[in-house]
Parts: C-alpha cells; structure tokens; sequence
C-alpha cells in the first residue's frame, strides 16, 4: 500500500537527530508495466504544421545496414512542446480557502525511504538582476559563504531520485537547451522550481525535467523523464520580487506517482535560526552532471509580502542551484518543503545572504494545481 504522510506539528529534525535514522528498505516490487516505462527510451517529434507527415521522414541510411536517419521538415522540433504559460498576480492568484500550511508528502511502497545519500565526492571550494521586498538588488543564485559545504551525492531511493534538473528551451525547434535550473516532485505531475527558470516571453519553449538525474541520465532510468506541457507562476506586478520567484510546472507525464514527491510545509518564524534546512541543486560551480547538498542551514530572517515570503539564509548557492527545493525532514521521516531556491542579495552596510522564494502563496499554488493540474 502507498504510503501518504502529512506533517501538521512538531519541529523538523537537525543533522544530529537524522544520524540516528536508518534507511528503510522497499516492501514492494515496483509494477513491471511501470518498470518498462522507466526503463525505455522515448522520441518525440513535434510540429506546428498537423498536415506534415513526420513518419515519413524517417528512412534507413543507405551506407549502412540498422542506420536510420530523419530529416525534420521546418517548423519540427524534438521533444514535446509546451502549451501553456501563466504568470499570475497577487490578486488573481489561487487562494488556499481552507488555510491549509501543509500539504502531504508520498513514497511508493517500492522505493527505499533513503536518509543518508551515497557520497560521490567532496565539497568544492551575468543574470537578470531582481530586488527583494525591501528593494535590495537581488541576483539568481548568489554565492558561497565561507568554504563551499556542498557535497555531491548518488541521487537513489526516495526522496533524492524526486529532485532533477530542468532543461529549459526559449525556442523549441533548436537542438540544445538554452539554460538549466533544479527543480523537484511536488505532486503526481508537479515540478517546483524557480519563476526565471520558466521561459517567459517564448511563443514557441520547451521544458524537460528529469528527476534522479547524475552523469547524463537518469539513475530511475533511461526514461525517467517527462516534457512540461504547462507551467504557472507568481508575478509581483514588476515581476522582479524575489519572494513571488516561483513556477509550478505540469508534467505530460505523471513521475510522482512512480517515484514519490515532497510536502510542502509553511514556514514558521518559530523556526528562526534552527539549523533544520537542507538545500539541493545542480550547480555548475560544484558538478551540474551530479546532484550536490548542504544539511543544516538556519533561516536567519524573512521578509513577508502578501502572502508570499523571502527566506533569507547563508547555505551555498551558484548557477544552476536555482529552482531547488530547500525542505526539512520531520519526525514522521518524510520530506517537506519550505521554498524554492531563488538568488542572493548583497548591499552596502549590511550581511549578505542567499534567498528562497516560500510563505503561503506557494503553499497555494502548489495546491491549487496540484488539485486542479490530474
């Protein structure tokens, strides 16, 4: 039976009480049908036009024998392409009516619960500029604080395999992704990331997310992958506030339910200084072919607006941590949310520290589309 845990109380555990917790072992087999789908490779051919033929573009090559080739007409891309982009105001945005500051977390009964990740290796020693509630400049992915504590990590069993990296297109049509962000299950179909991971302004994007993803691949599978079709994002009215920097991403294909996904919690100040956190991603700085991590980091502050939240924080973070999930383990053992990695800021007179974009208002976006996006 799948097991579905919520986290409506309590603290979440520091790194001195997770040691203590042993990784618990699948009870089940995964289905084979599942199992074959995670393990195939997919091809996807797309095209504006419906009256282009694209099974006729694919032909043997005649140098030699079990050599296909395909000659894509114009306006083909490969991959499936994205549908539909919302950036969505304060106003309009989904409210949760029911108030809910948690949303539960899920583990298929035939992944391993994984507390302590296989090691593989050790710590490491020009964007869009954004600002922060209180109008300090902000950019996407700031800095190391210190030594860099971040630690590559083998991304298997639950809840690791659920993070990824996304690989986002502005124009479909081309063969090699234009940027690339980490994202993170947070429901059957949906991926949490970053608002400029998203790739606002394109008429024609592509969005791949693959969770697990380590030198190359997929360690789920070589099909453990799914395109985005739609993706929805806060919007500040300037679309430059750090707290609303934050897209939820529907999958054409639903991950979740084979590999699990994280809850998501809303922060508590209560929590203030804790050293509950950890944050992981694909930055570029350490491997971005490898996934890293840093447990126990305190929030050192948070500014509000709305209901949306800046969680200010010295954890490391560089290009292509952007979009990754910081989230704590509670004593239930499953993971839960807090935001979604989104820059650092720096100013004159004051200290320096890196951003996640949470509060209320992703609790509600998670939940309005986790509800409504089946």
């Amino acid at each position: 039976m799948s097991e579905v845990h919520s986290s409506r109380h309590g603290t979440p555990l520091t790194p001195s009480q997770l040691v203590f917790r042993d990784n618990v072992a699948a009870t089940e087999k995964m289905p084979d049908a599942m199992a074959r789908r995670l393990a195939q490779r997919r091809l996807y051919l797309s095209s504006t036009d419906p009256k282009v033929d694209l099974s006729a573009c694919l032909k043997r090559h005649a140098d030699a024998a079990g050599l296909w080739e395909i000659d894509l007409p114009a306006k083909s891309t490969v991959g499936l392409p994205g549908r539909t982009a919302e950036r969505l105001d304060l106003k309009s945005a989904p409210k949760n009516t029911l108030g809910k500051t948690h949303l539960d977390a899920f583990r298929p009964p035939w992944a391993d619960h994984v507390f302590h990740p296989k090691l593989s290796g050790v710590p490491y020693a020009g964007q869009t500029l954004l600002r922060t509630i209180k109008g300090r400049t902000i950019r996407p992915a700031y800095g190391v604080f210190g030594s860099d504590d971040r630690v590559p990590y083998y991304p298997s069993g639950y809840p690791w395999q659920c993070i990824g990296r996304v690989f986002t297109w502005t124009d479909a049509s081309q063969p090699g992704w234009s940027y690339y962000g980490s994202g993170v299950l947070v429901g059957r179909r949906h991926v949490l990331t970053a608002g400029h991971v998203a790739p606002w302004g394109s008429p024609n994007w592509g969005m791949l997310f693959v969770p697990g993803y380590y030198d190359g691949n997929s360690v789920v599978g070589s099909g453990a992958n799914s395109w985005v079709s739609d993706f929805r994002s806060l919007d500040s009215g300037t679309a430059t506030v750090s707290a609303h920097d934050m897209s939820l991403l529907r999958l054409y294909d639903p991950l979740g339910d084979q590999l699990g996904y994280f809850g998501w919690q809303v922060y508590d100040p209560a929590w203030q200084d804790g050293n509950y956190w950890t944050l992981v991603g694909y930055p570029s700085m350490v491997t971005s072919e490898r996934p890293s991590f840093q447990i126990g980091i305190p929030v050192l502050d948070n500014d509000v607006d709305g209901d949306s939240m800046e969680l200010e924080h010295q954890g490391d973070v560089t290009g292509g941590d952007s979009g990754g999930p910081f989230f704590g383990i509670w004593p239930d053992g499953y993971p839960y949310v807090i935001g979604t990695v989104s820059g650092g800021e720096s100013f004159s007179g004051g200290e320096d520290n890196n951003i996640c974009a949470g509060g209320q208002a992703l609790a509600n976006l998670i939940d309005y589309w986790r509800t409504n996006w089946q």
